[in-house]
């Protein structure tokens, strides 16, 4: 009896804490239905998606071919393995913030969260900061990477 007890006051502090149970899907619209018009470069240049209604995905970046805008770091392993090239001065959208665009070196990718992935089952996700991540992280789940690590998790789901 005091062992059930003592699971529901942790189950209760766990919610009260987070504001979600374990494995609580996430609220956040992506993509979104009706976009506003976050970038110009509306296509990516690798599937042809909405760039605007992928936009908390949306990767920018530059090979020895030129600049290139993706809806995914997906695309942009894609594209990279295609060129056989790394892809270089990358920037991604902050996912909570998707008007903002951050050097994808400094930023921290989540990998595995409950969001819903872009072109793959395997959410990677970007944040400004690592309070950022972690903070998404203890709600949503998932792993903090770099963006070397979150690029060769994409490069791992290419057949």
């Amino acid at each position: 009896m005091r062992k059930g007890i003592f699971s529901l006051i942790l189950l209760a502090q766990l919610v009260f804490i987070t504001g979600a149970l374990p494995g609580e899907e996430l609220v956040i619209e992506h993509p979104f239905k009706n976009p506003i018009k976050y970038t110009d470069k509306e296509k990516c240049d690798n599937c042809g998606m909405d760039r605007n209604k992928w936009a908390r995905t949306r990767h920018e970046f530059r090979t020895s071919k030129g600049p290139f805008h993706t809806c995914s770091i997906f695309c942009v392993a894609v594209m990279s393995m295609k060129f056989k090239e790394a892809p270089v001065k990358v920037s991604v959208a902050d996912y909570l913030h998707p008007e903002r665009m951050i050097d994808a070196d400094k930023a921290f990718y989540v990998i595995g969260s409950t969001a819903p992935g872009t072109m793959t089952i395997v959410s990677k996700i970007a944040f400004p900061s690592k309070e950022d991540a972690q903070r998404f992280v203890s709600r949503y789940g998932g792993t903090i990477s770099g963006f070397k690590g979150a690029l060769a998790a994409a490069r791992k789901e290419i057949h």
